[in-house]
């Protein structure tokens, strides 16, 4: 995947703005509904506009609180992701609908956490990437490349 974090800022915007901006919802309890997942979609928004923005989601790694804990590189940066991600699709099939209306505002909010899946997915792999550029780039401080040894 080519894709670099300028292509997806637009798709997080997408996603994570514009269903409270611009969607019409056509129920009040469906858009009340989707305000209710408000946190779930916060806790994913922070690292993914991070990857989007900058093309690093670094800070998460230096952070040990209740939502970065034991977070220390990209595969575990997804993982939580991942986990975040299924608790907003899991709160969204909390939603009974009773109306034609309600059951379009379902449909909508299905659409968009099948998309947020797929923005983790990509912006992970760019982190993936930084992080792998990283490490590569780092000097080389095994004892055959300065003859030093460490204890």
């Amino acid at each position: 995947m080519s894709e670099g974090p300028a292509e997806l800022r637009e798709e997080f915007d997408t996603l994570f703005i514009a269903p409270f901006r611009s969607h019409l919802w056509l129920s009040v309890r469906g858009r009340s509904h989707w305000v209710e997942l408000e946190g779930w979609q916060d806790s994913m928004a922070g690292p993914l506009s991070a990857i989007t923005t900058s093309g690093s989601c670094e800070y998460a790694y230096l952070r040990n609180d209740g939502y970065f804990t034991a977070v220390d590189d990209p595969s575990s940066l997804r993982s939580r992701l991942l986990e975040w991600h299924a608790g907003l699709a899991a709160g969204v099939e909390l939603f009974v609908p009773a109306t034609a209306a309600e059951e379009t505002d379902l449909g909508f909010m299905r659409s968009v956490v099948g998309m947020m899946q797929e923005l983790v997915e990509h912006a992970c792999a760019i982190e993936q990437r930084r992080w792998q550029a990283e490490r590569q780039a780092e000097p080389d401080a095994s004892p055959n490349s300065t003859g030093v040894k460490f204890l």
